[in-house]
C-alpha cells in the first residue's frame, strides 16, 4: 500500500509567488461532443484557488480523449478554459502552440497577463504517453514546482505523470492527497465480516481483478447489471437475449464453485421485450426473447437489506440499465440503503467508470462518505497497488 512522504500542506514554504505546473484532470465525460458532467474539474477548484490565494502563477496540464497523437478539433481544451476561469472568476489563458515549439519566454510573457494559463490537450503528443524524457523537461521547464491533481491518471506511465517529478520539486494536490486517504480506509480495513462490495455495469473482463480481491476480502460482493447476467448462465440459467461475456462464463463459475456464500446475485429481474412490453419475472422464469434490465423488487429488498446492515462499503457501476427509464429503479432504490444505514462506523466509498453519472442520476452522490473521480486508477487503488503517479511524489 503506497503512503505519500509528501502533504499537500507542504506546499505551504514553496508556493508563495511561484510557478507552478498543475496536472489536472479534464478528461470529462461526453455525449454528441458535448461534455455532460464537470464534476472531476469542479473537484479541483479548491486547489486552484489556494494556489491563487499564494500568488503562484498556475500552468494547467491536461489530457482529453483518445486523439493518439493528432490534433484533433473537437478534443482541444480551448473551450474549457472559459468554463475554468469562470470556475474561480479569474480570466484563464489558452496557449493552442505545439508544446514542443513554444518558447519559455512566451509562457513568461503570459503569465504577465493572467494569472492562470491552460495548455493544450497532451495527448495531441505521442510523447506525452510514450513518457518521453525530452517532452517532460520541456514541460518541467515552464515552471518551480509541480502539482499532481491528477489522481485519476495516477496509473499512467505518461510524462506529465511520472516524467516531469524528475526534474522539479513535486507535491500531491488537494484532492488526490484526499482521495489516497479515503481509498486507504476501504483498503486496510480488516472488519470483513460486515464489509460488502457491490458490482454493476456489463463487463466483467475489466474488472476481473478487483471482483477476485474484494471476493477474497469481503464478506458479501453484490453482482447487478449485465455482470450478473454472465453469472446466471454460469449457473446454467436461461437470461433470454439478455448482454452476456461469453468468454468470463468459465470465470464466473469458478467464483461461484469458490465463493458460493459470498456472491449474491439477483432473485428477479425487470425484462423487455423486442416489442417493448415490460414484465417483472423470477430468475427461473425467463423466455428467450426477453431481455433483463433491471434487478426485480425481490432483488433490490435482497441488496438494500444486505446493504442496511455493513460497516464498509464500496459501489462500483449500475444495477440495470439506467440510462433509459425505469431501467434505473433498481439503482435508485438499492441506493437509498447507503443514506438509511444507521451503523456510527459505517463507511462508503463509490467510484470508477459511469458511477458518478450513476448517483448524480439519483441524487446519491450526498449518501457516500467519499466519491473517488478516479476510473482506472481507482480500480487498481483499491486492490492495494501502488501507482506510479504517486510513486514519482515519492522519488
Amino acid at each position: 500500500m503506497i503512503t505519500l512522504k509528501k502533504k499537500f500542506s507542504d506546499l505551504d514554504s514553496f508556493v508563495i509567488n511561484k510557478k507552478v505546473i498543475l496536472r489536472i484532470d479534464l478528461n470529462l465525460p461526453t455525449f454528441d461532443n458535448e461534455i455532460t458532467d464537470y464534476t472531476r474539474l469542479e473537484k479541483i477548484i479548491p486547489t486552484i484557488e489556494y494556489l491563487l490565494n499564494n500568488n503562484a502563477k498556475i500552468i494547467l496540464i491536461s489530457h482529453f480523449g483518445r486523439p493518439d497523437g493528432k490534433i484533433i478539433k473537437e478534443l482541444s481544451l480551448k473551450d474549457l478554459a472559459i468554463k475554468i476561469g469562470s470556475s474561480v472568476n479569474k480570466e484563464v489563458g489558452f496557449i493552442e502552440d505545439n508544446i514542443l515549439k513554444i518558447k519559455k519566454d512566451k509562457i513568461e510573457k503570459a503569465l504577465e497577463n493572467y494569472q492562470i494559463i491552460l495548455l493544450e490537450n497532451l495527448r495531441f503528443y505521442l510523447d506525452e504517453e510514450r513518457n518521453d524524457e525530452n517532452f517532460s523537461k520541456k514541460l518541467a521547464s515552464f515552471a518551480d514546482i509541480y502539482v499532481n491533481e491528477c489522481f485519476s491518471g495516477s496509473h499512467r506511465n505518461h510524462s506529465s505523470i511520472v516524467g516531469i517529478p524528475k526534474f522539479l520539486p513535486s507535491f500531491p494536490g488537494m484532492l488526490l492527497e484526499e482521495e489516497i486517504s479515503n481509498l486507504k480506509n476501504l483498503v486496510i480495513n480488516e472488519r470483513s465480516s460486515s464489509s460488502i462490495a457491490v458490482f454493476g455495469g456489463s463487463k466483467i473482463s475489466t474488472k476481473i481483478k478487483i471482483v477476485d480481491f474484494y471476493l477474497n476480502k469481503f464478506d458479501k460482493v453484490l453482482i447487478g447489471g449485465a455482470m450478473a447476467n454472465t453469472f446466471l448462465v454460469a449457473k446454467g440459467k436461461e437470461i433470454g437475449s439478455s448482454i452476456i461475456e461469453k468468454s468470463m462464463v468459465k470465470t464466473a463459475k469458478e467464483y461461484l464453485e469458490n465463493f458460493s456464500e459470498k456472491i449474491i446475485l439477483p432473485t428477479d429481474c425487470v425484462l423487455s421485450t423486442k416489442t417493448k412490453e415490460i414484465s417483472v419475472k423470477a430468475i427461473d422464469m425467463i423466455d428467450k426473447d426477453e431481455k433483463i434490465l433491471d434487478i426485480g423488487p425481490q432483488s433490490r429488498m435482497l441488496f438494500y437489506n444486505k446493504i442496511l446492515e455493513c460497516e464498509n462499503l464500496l459501489w462500483n457501476g449500475p444495477l440495470g440499465f439506467f440510462e433509459e427509464k425505469p431501467f434505473n429503479e433498481g439503482t435508485n432504490f438499492v441506493l437509498k440503503a447507503i443514506k438509511n444505514n444507521k451503523n456510527k462506523n459505517f463507511f462508503s466509498v463509490a467510484g470508477g467508470g459511469d458511477t458518478i453519472s450513476v448517483l448524480k442520476q439519483a441524487n446519491a452522490l450526498d449518501y457516500f462518505s467519499f466519491i473517488s473521480t478516479g476510473g482506472g486508477a481507482f480500480l487498481e487503488f483499491i486492490q492495494g497497488k501502488g501507482l506510479p503517479g504517486l510513486n514519482s511524489l515519492n522519488g
